[in-house]
C-alpha cells in the first residue's frame, strides 16, 4: 500500500499536478511513516514545490529529508540539490 500511495504522488507529478503530487506523497507519510518509501516520496515533494516556484519550502524538505534519513540515496540527492538551490 505505501508503495501504490508513493506511486500515484508520481503520476501526479509526471502529469505536471504537483499540487496533488504532494498531497499524495504527504497522505503516503502520514499513514506510513516508516515505510521505505518515504525519503523517495520527500523528495518527490521537494520536486513539486520547486516546480511551483516554492524554493523555501523545498529546501525546508530537502533539509527534513537529509536529517532524519542521512544514510538513504534520496538524502544524497537532497544534498545536491541543496547546494544547487544556495
Amino acid at each position: 500500500a505505501p508503495s501504490a500511495l508513493y506511486w500515484v504522488g508520481n503520476a501526479y507529478y509526471a502529469m505536471g499536478d504537483f499540487k496533488n503530487a504532494i498531497a499524495a506523497e504527504q497522505r503516503m507519510i502520514a499513514t506510513y511513516p516508516t515505510a521505505q518509501k518515504v525519503p523517495d516520496a520527500l523528495l518527490v515533494i521537494a520536486s513539486s514545490q520547486q516546480e511551483l516556484k516554492d524554493t523555501a519550502a523545498a529546501k525546508k524538505t530537502l533539509e527534513e529529508l537529509v536529517q532524519k534519513y542521512p544514510l538513504t540515496e534520496a538524502a544524497e540527492k537532497a544534498k545536491r540539490r541543496l547546494a544547487s538551490l544556495r
